[in-house]
């Protein structure tokens, strides 16, 4: 796009899979171009990035302008209020939950390479946020737990005080854990396939006889998952992609809430979506773990742990540097911990 030396650039959500220092990078590039004289349009659905390097902002919802101005006269919860068209949370904590007793633990887990030393507890009914820096190894850690990496591991992984020892995903997923991978459009849709068959894939073995699908029971199996989770289609027929990226996901989940999990792990579960599809995934994740699911939501975003999670572990280095909720669940002490910080101890 730099080559073509344009005097306009349009940049449709350059910095949706980028990390922190690299969105710093595309930020840097843009401030200089707007010294050279150049114009940009910044669509993005990243409302701090917005007010960070906008000047003025122009709200599409629905396919219709709703509001335009300046981004220093208006607030990041007035943008999403206008991307909505109501008002919505943006920062409260999911609040206190009945939990249960506790169903996964994790006894000095290590794979030697991406995590090491980790013990973790979970209960029935809670939500456990995960977060930390690039690298921190909280994907291969739980993706590990989901048996997605086979055997190559040391310690134990305890299930009801039952040990189990995930070599697949689908020992795993027989256990009673579910996985919603962070990159979706790689490991989490399969494009060339319908919606039903997206939503259903994971449990297709349950409607399925002598090699024969049974298509009425898939459908209304999905179609209760449809409307409980309000996912938006004109034709369950219709391609996966057909889909906006917040429908897209809530699809993914659908297929792994049909397997009737007790562990429900959801790696980056907003990511690509609109703040709208956000707060809709988040009533999601409250929603289950009232019915007494187990979730663990791995996230870079602290506001999203903040959110949703009863407390948060934040890694740094492939190991747990300490544990935060309550008053102390804020941004400030996840990125202290994040950066290789220590936990106060009492006497400190």
């Amino acid at each position: 796009a730099l080559a073509q030396k344009a005097k306009l650039l349009i940049t449709d959500e350059p910095t949706a899979s980028l990390n922190a220092q690299e969105i710093a990078r595309v930020f840097s590039i843009m401030r200089t171009l707007k010294s050279q004289g150049i114009a940009m349009i910044f669509i993005s659905h990243k409302l701090q990035e917005v007010m960070e390097i906008c000047d003025n902002y122009a709200v599409l919802r629905n396919g219709k302008m709703v509001e335009t101005g300046l981004t220093k006269d208006v607030t990041v919860r007035r943008l999403a209020e206008l991307m909505v068209g109501h008002n919505v949370e943006t920062g409260e904590s999911a609040g206190e939950r009945k939990i249960g007793e506790e169903i996964l633990r994790l006894e000095g887990l290590s794979d030697g390479e991406n995590f090491f030393d980790v013990s973790l507890s979970l209960k029935k009914g809670e939500v456990l946020g995960v977060t930390g820096l690039l690298g921190d190894g909280r994907s291969e850690l739980f993706g590990t737990v989901f048996g997605a990496y086979g055997r190559g591991y040391h310690g134990k992984i305890f299930l009801e005080n039952r040990e189990i020892r995930p070599s697949d995903t689908s020992k795993a997923l027989s256990a009673g854990i579910a996985y919603l991978p962070k990159n979706r459009k790689e490991n989490g849709v399969i494009a060339d396939m319908s919606i039903l068959d997206n939503g259903t894939a994971v449990t297709l073995n349950a409607f399925t006889k002598l090699g024969f699908i049974d298509r009425t029971r898939q459908r209304e199996s999905f179609r209760d998952e449809v409307n409980d989770l309000r996912i938006r289609m004109s034709d369950e027929n219709n391609p996966i992609t057909s889909l906006s990226g917040g429908n897209q996901q809530k699809v993914v989940l659908a297929k792994w809430l049909l397997a009737d999990p007790k562990v429900l792990i959801l790696d980056n579960p907003t990511q690509g979506v609109d703040v709208g599809a956000k707060e809709e995934i988040y009533a999601i994740i409250t929603k289950l773990a009232s019915e007494g699911i187990a979730v663990v939501v791995l996230s870079a975003e602290a506001q999203e742990i903040i959110r949703v999670a009863d407390r948060c572990l934040v890694m740094f280095h492939g190991r747990v540097a300490g544990e935060v909720a309550g008053e102390d669940m804020n941004e400030t002490n996840m990125m202290f911990l994040a950066t290789g910080g220590k936990e106060r101890t009492d006497h400190e």
